[in-house]
């Protein structure tokens, strides 16, 4: 390879870099990237002469993030090196035990989580910064949007907690979140995120920490980091972050091997459990268990010598692309999907996969009877990840989105600015009719039990049901109609939609199915509205005052309810029993009682979300912007723009200290 063809290569590289550290919407996968670093660093172990101070293959890529303030790392936040071969493996181990010369090394050995990686401080065992990993040397500071991830204590318990503790974990999305909030995604016409990992990774780096709560980030820890030394191997790390209150992963999924052919049991166990566990993986990661052997191993610019990862091989399959139908959802969403040829696959046999958009097709230039490589991750909806191109017939054409709604034949819109293609017709289109009912009954909408989307297409089918009121008017000798509906299945069913008539305000605004309107949303506009009729009334401006929700949902709320039909839909529901209740916590007579709040900077001891609802809670207001009606902003650190605006318009100013004081 000549150099102007390795400078080539470098500058690929950096190209894929930026696409899956920055946008989240990487080309290729981990184990093509790898090969394409692996020849990088054969070209320079050749001509170390051509290497550019800024080559990838010595360097952690992550870039920092607008926005944040840039903290640097006590001790570097390393990557790993990759190994993807069982003979790869061997030459590590072969090369710990050459460095220390002796054999007698254990390894401790545990999950390799496809997550993002981080490091929090504790101080007096309270909780005080998170720092991304950055490039190694230097992070950004996400402190308040790590403080919304649950399982994360703000503070530490157990006894003998050091002064100062640095401990670092991966930040995941469990598949099943991760493929519902997909689904959500897709129907509100929004680009699609490639996998958990992707997730994850944008969600730590959105500016606004309300928006972070609502991801279901979680987390796992798996390194400790103090002035002294008090611990000597990597398994009482594990057993100690434990002692600390700190999530770690399962017992199960972590032990300490003596040799190469405890480490291949443990990956082939792991490996075959993989389809079944909660959350993404994509292998093991071997730590040399000694820690004193960690300060003589070293490491290189970028990884240390101490650990690798193994890889397994990516879960894909070839099958062929039979058809490619159109699928119309509960907002009006069209969504290719591919009718496959059926293929085993990580469990299960696969014979559809989702195509997200027109967009995704066109980019990956996928064609019906293409030979493809599919791609499934746990729980998450199988996926395509390739054409093979060799394999196409050749009187194959582009595909492309029709022209009209395959349900009910109205012209499809492309709205300016979304990937998404939309039938019009919400109110009568027989496809979003039927998904828009079933989402109406399911788990985190009004919660209807033994009303599975299976038996809902049925009461469409035969027409018993044709709108959301009409499940509320179902009778037993309707249902006695439905196949295989016997006199207990009918009792559980009447009972189950009997008992979703009480529901919380919040859950029943999320369940009529706004367009862009989710479960966080939802509650933000149960706790700013407090009654159905008063979100009807609110306008735009007034939706916009609520802190959290943006023009383009206040757009579509307001043009939601403008629709006579929907309106009369919810009086409907009303009149048949269905009572919607806001939940409120109330402090009554409360100094904050009546007066409007801005929220501005970062909180150490608060989540935006928290501070709101302290707020809320005893009587005051959010708003998302300073004016001469604004009664005080709080400010946190490195305050924005309300701050300054507020000082002029002589608004008075809380700290956090005097904030709390006043709770």
């Amino acid at each position: 390879m000549s150099k102007k063809e390795y400078l080539k290569l470098l500058e690929e590289i950096k190209r894929h870099n930026q696409l899956y550290f920055d946008q989240g919407m990487p080309e290729i996968t981990d184990y093509e990237y790898d090969l394409l670093l692996k020849e990088a660093e054969k070209i320079e172990a050749s001509h170390p002469e051509w290497v550019p101070a800024d080559t990838p293959t010595c360097q952690v890529q992550e870039q920092p993030t607008k926005g944040f303030k840039q903290v640097e790392h006590d001790v570097p936040m390393l990557s790993l090196a990759n190994t993807y071969s069982r003979e790869e493996v061997a030459d590590f181990v072969a090369r710990v035990y050459k460095l220390l010369e002796r054999e007698d090394v254990e390894f401790c050995v545990e999950l390799k989580m496809d997550g993002v990686a981080l490091s929090l401080r504790y101080e007096d065992g309270k909780l005080v910064r998170a720092v991304s990993r950055g490039n190694g040397r230097k992070g950004d500071d996400i402190t308040a949007n790590v403080k919304t991830i649950r399982s994360i204590p703000h503070e530490l318990k157990g006894t003998n907690i050091p002064d100062l503790l640095e401990v670092r974990g991966e930040v995941f999305i469990p598949t099943k979140d991760f493929a519902e909030m997909n689904r959500e995604r897709e129907e509100a016409g929004d680009v699609t995120w490639a996998n958990p990992r992707n997730a994850a990774a944008g969600s730590l780096k959105l500016l606004d920490a309300t928006e972070v709560a609502k991801r279901k980030l979680d987390i796992v820890f798996y390194n400790v980091i103090t002035r002294e030394k008090i611990l000597k191997t990597q398994a009482e790390n594990h057993h100690f972050l434990k002692k600390m209150g700190l999530p770690v992963g399962s017992e199960k999924h972590f032990t300490v091997c003596k040799s190469l052919d405890e480490i291949f049991a443990f990956a082939d166990r792991i490996e075959k459990e993989r389809p079944s566990l909660p959350f993404e993986i994509d292998g093991i990661v071997i730590k040399v268990n000694h820690l004193r052997d960690h300060d003589i191993l070293g490491a290189t610019g970028k990884s240390p010598r101490w650990a690798a990862a193994y890889k397994f091989a990516p879960e894909q399959a070839e099958t062929v692309i039979e058809d490619i139908i159109v699928q119309v959802g509960r907002t009006g969403v069209l969504t290719p999907v591919a009718e496959l040829r059926p293929v085993p696959l990580a469990g299960s046999t696969i014979s559809r996969a989702t195509l997200h958009n027109e967009e995704e097709v066109a980019r990956k230039d996928i064609r019906v009877h293409d030979t493809v490589m599919i791609e499934k991750g746990g729980d998450v909806i199988p996926k395509v990840v390739e054409v093979i191109q060799s394999k196409r017939p050749k009187e194959s054409k582009p595909w492309h989105m029709p022209t009209h709604c395959p349900i009910c034949g109205a012209k499809v819109i492309r709205t300016e600015g979304e990937v998404a293609v939309r039938c019009p017709n919400r109110i009568s289109c027989g496809g979003q009719n039927l998904r828009r009912i079933s989402f109406f009954a399911s788990k985190n909408a009004m919660d209807i039990d033994h009303l599975g989307p299976e038996i809902v297409k049925k009461l469409v089918e035969i027409g018993f049901v044709s709108r959301l009121s009409d499940l509320y008017r179902l009778t037993e000798n309707e249902l006695a109609q439905l196949e295989g509906f016997k006199e207990k299945s009918i009792h559980n069913l009447l009972d189950s939609l009997e008992k979703s008539k009480k529901v919380t305000l919040a859950r029943f605004i999320f369940a009529i199915g706004i367009p862009y309107v989710g479960e966080g949303t939802a509650q933000l506009l149960a706790d700013a509205a407090g009654s159905m009729d008063r979100l009807k009334e609110m306008t735009e401006e007034e939706l916009c005052e609520i802190d959290g929700v943006g023009d383009k949902v206040a757009e579509s709320i307001v043009e939601f309810f403008s629709d006579e039909k929907h309106s009369q839909e919810i009086d409907e529901l009303i009149e048949l029993g269905v009572t919607p209740t806001a939940v409120h916590k109330k402090i009554t007579g409360h100094a904050f009682a009546g007066k409007t709040f801005v929220l501005t900077g970062s909180l150490e001891e608060f989540t935006r979300t928290d501070a709101a609802n302290l707020i809320k809670e005893r009587g005051g207001k959010v708003s998302s912007s300073v004016s001469k009606k604004t009664d005080f902003v709080l400010v946190g650190e490195d305050p924005g723009s309300k701050y300054d605006k507020a000082k002029q318009l002589g608004v008075s100013i809380l700290d956090e200290k005097s904030f709390k004081a006043s709770l």
